[in-house]
């Protein structure tokens, strides 16, 4: 019974955000195809436009999916279901990052196709690519958790507002470390240690922050 009632309220989020998903999708497909037109400014605009699409896709999912259900009061409800703490963070935790997950794979993957067959991007940038595109799963990853531990719009904003605002110097430096960027115009994928140690980085980042989700709900005893 509890199973299939996790089940059913992760099918609900997304039913309600399948909209969501597939402007996402939408909108990462057209900035794909402006990179392919080979010229500087074009790249340079797809990019940029690609990068965008996820970060929006990274802040918005927590606020659909966990804080408006308080604000519509429907948390009180699903409380009120045989369900643990734990099964509804499971839920939520499955639900949203799956719906973060569905297009991020999906538009990562056409975009590391399109580079190794368009010919306009070198190869040499999918390790960058790969890095950079982590980075708004990291940014999803800690606003969720946000939300669901703090159960405060505020939070979830503040959070918001400092994880997005540091994307520049992110990038900034991540531009800076030669190891990253030396590669990254020629022809051939450099998996070096500098990037696979970046990566390993953001995944393991990502691990600690839902790890500390499920350990921070499963001490709350009041969720309405």
């Amino acid at each position: 019974m509890t199973r299939s009632i996790v089940r059913q309220l992760v099918l609900k989020d997304w039913r309600l955000y399948r909209l969501h998903i597939s402007l996402t999708i939408a909108g990462g497909a057209v900035a794909l195809v402006v990179s392919q037109f080979a010229t500087e400014t074009t790249v340079l605009l797809g990019s940029v436009w690609f990068f965008v699409v996820l970060c929006i896709l990274g802040s918005m999912l927590p606020f659909s999916s966990i804080v408006n259900e308080r604000k519509k009061q429907n948390l009180a409800f699903v409380m009120s279901l045989p369900i643990s703490s734990t099964q509804y963070t499971a839920a939520k935790i499955v639900s949203t990052a799956g719906m973060f997950l569905a297009p991020w794979l999906a538009l990562l993957t056409a975009a590391v196709v399109l580079i190794e067959t368009g010919g306009v991007i070198p190869h040499g940038a999918i390790p960058m690519l790969l890095i950079l595109a982590m980075l708004p799963f990291v940014v999803f990853c800690l606003i969720l958790g946000t939300a669901l531990v703090s159960e405060s719009e505020g939070w979830a904003i503040a959070a918001s507002v400092v994880c997005n605002s540091s994307y520049w110097f992110m990038f900034y430096l991540l531009a800076r470390v030669p190891a990253l960027t030396a590669n990254s115009k020629g022809h051939v994928i450099v998996w070096n240690s500098t990037v696979l140690a970046v990566l390993f980085s953001e995944i393991g980042l990502i691990a600690l922050v839902v790890a500390l989700t499920f350990f921070l709900q499963s001490r709350k005893r009041d969720f309405v």
